[in-house]
């Protein structure tokens, strides 16, 4: 996808097209159109001098004051200026891109009443590569990140422009572009909604969904690996217990290893197997249903409108209704519930990983040795992976429930969406890493099978794997070949391995 297009549905990997790899914006006429539309009423209502929050009165605890009209760009301004408040090291890149996206699907809703002109603004940072620096402490699910985006806006701040970091004066200048001068009711909304955390947690999901589909290839070949039976796999057992997820983790499973002579050798070698093994439908499925009902729940919020207040058209009459769309509860929550489902996940991976390393359940050499005498083999990086089960044990916490009334009490309430979020972005992270050893392991469990072929999608996995990392015939520094393998998941490398083999794992 290297051209984004928007009036029309909006969807997940438009964000990651964007955030990721560096497809470009242009606007619909219809989106125009109904910007332009809903801009005219804000326009109005500034003229006519309605008591609208955030267009005619001061915003958060200076709601009751009524702003006359020459006033209003200077409070839009400020209002950006006051929110700059984000501290510490800043949002990485793809994360900062994926939220000035998430602006341009809210704002140009057609009930925000943000203008084209801005939006235009925005969509040339994108298209022009300017990376707002945007530090990622402090927020309790809004203000405080977009704050430093709009201060780029308005020729503040500070963004990287081909590899320099500048000031935003100056990365505008570079780029050809002109400042902002905020209109009414738009330093609100910049600052307003759930861009931080939509944004956050579309990237989550996105790699989430890889990771719960990679994690059937890893899990399927420790498997193989470790002599397991695809008896735990049956059909008839599935469906005497019919969750979609689980059946589908099953079927996964029986297709990665169709083929397989090692499985079919070791179908009848133990009466059953450890949970880590059997029990990969039940624990995968009910992960995938998470992953479903979060995907759901963003592919909603990617086509709504969340700004305070919201512009609505009845009959030629328009009004300002007051509410709060902008509470970011919905992927606040879904985020941390993927924390959660990732954590089990991994601790069962992990698991997995134990028992191809350790001689005493594998009935492999120690550590997969090829020469014990002199290497410690792949000792120490199940240590990796089980000190990275307990960080996800750590990110697992959830954040939605946490509360600290802000503004005066005025927000006596506030959902930490954005905490949740950007926990959600380190647990992928994390749970990536502890697949990549699982797969690693499997793949130098592999070389003690010479004489014994396994099935074509594994025999894809392994080829893949062996492109960025040989077997290990000696001690060898891992944490590079842990890198290569974790970008091969994230990259989506082994799944297409496996669709190459012709098998399609599905979610």
């Amino acid at each position: 996808m290297e051209l984004v297009t928007l009036g029309g549905k909006n969807s997940l990997e438009q964000v990651v097209a964007v955030a990721r790899y560096g497809a470009k914006v242009e606007f619909s006429a219809e989106y125009r159109a109904r910007v332009n539309a809903c801009r005219a009423h804000v326009e109005r209502f500034s003229r006519e001098g309605k008591a609208i929050y955030g267009i005619t009165t001061g915003l958060g605890d200076n709601c009751r004051k009524f702003i006359p009209e020459e006033d209003r760009v200077k409070i839009q301004r400020n209002h950006i200026l006051a929110h700059t408040v984000s501290v510490g090291e800043p949002l990485g890149k793809e994360g900062v891109r994926a939220m000035m996206f998430v602006m341009l699907l809210h704002f140009g809703s057609g009930h925000t009443g943000f203008r084209l002109e801005t939006l235009e603004l925005i969509k040339e940072l994108l298209n022009r590569n300017i990376t707002p620096r945007v530090p990622k402490h402090g927020s309790v699910g809004y203000l405080g990140l977009e704050s430093h985006i709009g201060m780029v806006l308005i020729g503040e701040g500070r963004a990287w422009y081909e590899g320099e970091l500048l000031s935003g004066a100056e990365a505008l200048e570079r780029a050809g572009l002109q400042p902002a001068v905020l209109g009414s009711k738009e330093g609100l909304t910049l600052v307003s909604g759930t861009t931080s955390v939509t944004a956050l947690a579309c990237l989550a999901y996105y790699d989430g969904t890889v990771l719960a589909r990679t994690a059937d290839v890893s899990g399927a070949f420790s498997l193989e690996m470790l002599k397991g039976t695809l008896k735990a796999m049956d059909e008839r057992l599935m469906r005497a217990r019919p969750h979609p997820g689980q059946m589908q983790t099953a079927e996964n499973i029986r297709h990665i290893l169709s083929g397989s002579r090692i499985a079919e050798k070791y179908r009848d070698y133990r009466v059953q197997d450890a949970l880590s093994l059997r029990c990969m439908p039940q624990l995968h499925g009910a992960v995938k249903k998470t992953l479903k009902d979060g995907l759901e729940s963003i592919d909603i919020e990617l086509n709504s409108s969340v700004d305070n207040p919201l512009i609505f058209e009845e009959n030629g009459e328009a009004e300002a209704l007051m509410g709060c769309n902008a509470d970011g509860t919905y992927l606040g929550m879904a985020s941390d519930f993927l924390c959660i489902a990732l954590t089990d996940l991994t601790k069962m991976a992990e698991r997995r990983t134990d028992r191809l390393v350790n001689r005493h359940l594998s009935e492999l050499p120690p550590f997969l040795n090829a020469s014990a005498d002199f290497n410690d083999g792949l000792m120490m990086i199940q240590y990796t992976a089980a000190g990275l089960a307990g960080e996800m044990r750590l990110l697992s916490h959830p954040a939605v429930v946490d509360n600290v009334p802000t503004c005066a009490n005025q927000e006596d309430y506030v959902n930490m969406g954005y905490n949740a979020a950007r926990k959600a972005c380190d647990a992928v992270e994390t749970a990536r890493y502890i697949l990549a050893i699982e797969l690693i392991c499997a793949a130098q469990a592999k070389e003690f099978y010479p004489a014994d072929q396994s099935s074509p999608a594994i025999e894809a996995v392994y080829a893949k794997i062996r492109e960025v990392m040989p077997p290990l015939n000696e001690d060898a520094a891992l944490e590079p070949y842990i890198e290569a393998v974790q970008n091969l998941i994230l990259e989506g490398e082994i799944l297409k391995a496996v669709q190459n083999a012709g098998v399609d794992v599905k979610l």
